[in-house]
């Protein structure tokens, strides 16, 4: 099952663009969830997400777009192979902010 590993923006999309809400939701996901519980988290939020797999980036690599108050955030996400993590803890310091 493929982990979270990073997330990151696209080059159109500047880090001044995202709203708050985006930056802490970034900042709260865990490194090692797997992709329901982020598509879940994002849900929960009612940022509406989308998945794509970004073939041309390379294995691993997916699009996330979240609407967060009317705006469209895309996302790099970058995946890893790995096994279920027991005890996933969220804390302020897992996902080192990207802005």
């Amino acid at each position: 099952m493929e982990r979270l590993e990073s997330f990151g923006l696209p080059p159109m999309f500047e880090a001044s663009m995202m709203p708050e809400a985006g930056a802490r939701f970034v900042s709260e996901c865990p490194k090692g969830i797997d992709r329901e519980t982020l598509l879940r988290l994002a849900s929960d939020r009612g940022f509406m997400p989308t998945w794509k797999r970004l073939e041309h980036l390379g294995p691993g690599v997916f699009g996330l777009g979240l609407t967060i108050d009317g705006c469209g955030v895309p996302l790099m996400v970058r995946m890893t192979a790995g096994e279920q993590q027991e005890g996933v803890v969220c804390t302020a310091a897992e996902q080192l902010s990207l802005f």
